[in-house]
């Protein structure tokens, strides 16, 4: 009688256990091994996008020099023909995302790529002042920093 209790408390145990941790040793190792590719293939366009001027597909369309690396939400900003020398125009700016394998747009790129192609895009100047300085000083109370020059001893 004792021995029925042992086996059924056993396997009361093991369908218990099963029931909490459903994935097997198996499952786990699957997990894993598709995570280290996941990320070997993240890192592996992780390094394209930055290499991507070198490549031909690119050098095909823009000299290198041109291009200025953003990363994110776009890779590459290409001033085309910037490089080609002081009396030569810019003959266009072009927004490049790098994507590699199967890899497609997430929804910022999209949101992005919509408001270029919709023209949404505009040149602005921004002019900060000279000094800290010249910040003005907010009610709060909160002091101006004085110019960096005035604090160096």
């Amino acid at each position: 009688m004792v021995t029925l209790l042992i086996i059924v408390w056993l396997v009361a145990s093991r369908v218990s256990y099963q029931a909490h941790h459903k994935y097997t040793d198996a499952d786990l190792k699957g997990a894993r091994e598709d995570s280290v590719s996941r990320s070997r293939s993240v890192v592996s366009g992780k390094v394209q996008e930055h290499l991507a001027p070198l490549f031909p597909e690119f050098i095909s369309q823009f000299n290198p020099r041109d291009a200025i690396f953003l990363g994110t939400p776009l890779d590459f900003v290409v001033f085309d023909g910037l490089n080609d020398g002081d009396d030569t125009e810019v003959r266009r700016v072009v927004f490049v995302e790098v994507k590699t394998g199967k890899a497609s747009l997430i929804k910022r790129e999209r949101r992005v790529r919509d408001a270029i192609q919709a023209g949404r895009v505009e040149y602005q100047l921004l002019r900060l002042p000279k000094q800290i300085g010249e910040i003005a000083s907010a009610d709060d109370g909160v002091p101006v920093l004085s110019p960096l020059s005035s604090q160096q001893g």
